[in-house]
């Protein structure tokens, strides 16, 4: 009986798959998160550097665009391609879109709640605190949604089993002789001419006994 475990080379493809979606659905995150920042009328660079504090302290909320920021979007980007890269590897193999879309926004969700209730407060409290709370969790869901949508690989074609007696189908097939008909019917109208050449008028030789041969 056939194992149903992917093939390595179907691991990575899933693997690849799901970090490129998670960065995809981190990057719509980041838009949304900015874009209410800025519809509130606060700087755009507020959620970055509240993940930047992370690695720079209280120092972030006081500073504007720098490391903090760079810092932030680069540990939210790690983030999102993780769970990615996760997603992929436990459902990239489902053929179905929008199941796959559901068990997207499903794991992100949980992924949400997951994080508020265990990882930030040991990692770093003031992001659930700053953090806008209903935008938030709406990021989380498009960030599922890209997972689902996104995190699907067409799967290869199964190659046919070629008979060992067959010639391989990649070679190409055996050429026709040359057909020339236009230098066939030169090659006979030179022959023809050949043929109507005159020959040239020669003396008849005499008959014997004839006076003409004495003379």
């Amino acid at each position: 009986m056939e194992s149903s475990k992917p093939q390595p080379g179907e691991v990575w493809s899933r693997l690849a798959s799901g970090i490129e979606a998670g960065i995809v659905g981190g990057a719509a995150m980041l838009i949304l998160l900015v874009s209410e920042s800025m519809w509130e009328g606060h700087v755009w660079w507020e959620f970055p550097n509240l993940l930047g504090s992370t690695f720079y302290g209280p120092r972030a909320f006081r500073t504007g665009v720098g490391l903090a920021t760079l810092s932030g979007i680069a540990l939210h980007f790690v983030i999102t391609g993780t769970v990615g890269g996760l997603f992929g590897l436990a459902f990239g193999g489902i053929p179905q879109r929008g199941r796959l879309v559901l068990l997207g926004i499903l794991a992100a969700v949980g992924w949400y709640n997951l994080a508020d209730a265990g990882f930030w407060p040991k990692v770093n409290p003031w992001v659930p605190i700053g953090a806008p709370k209903p935008v938030t969790m709406l990021s989380h869901v498009l960030l599922g949604a890209c997972l689902g949508y996104m995190g699907q690989k067409r799967k290869p074609m199964p190659q046919r089993a070629q008979d060992p007696e067959e010639p391989p189908s990649d070679l190409p097939a055996p050429l026709e002789p040359a057909q020339a008909p236009e230098f066939a019917a030169s090659f006979q109208t030179v022959l023809a001419a050949d043929q109507r050449v005159p020959t040239p008028d020669l003396p008849e030789t005499p008959a014997a006994g004839s006076t003409d041969a004495i003379e």
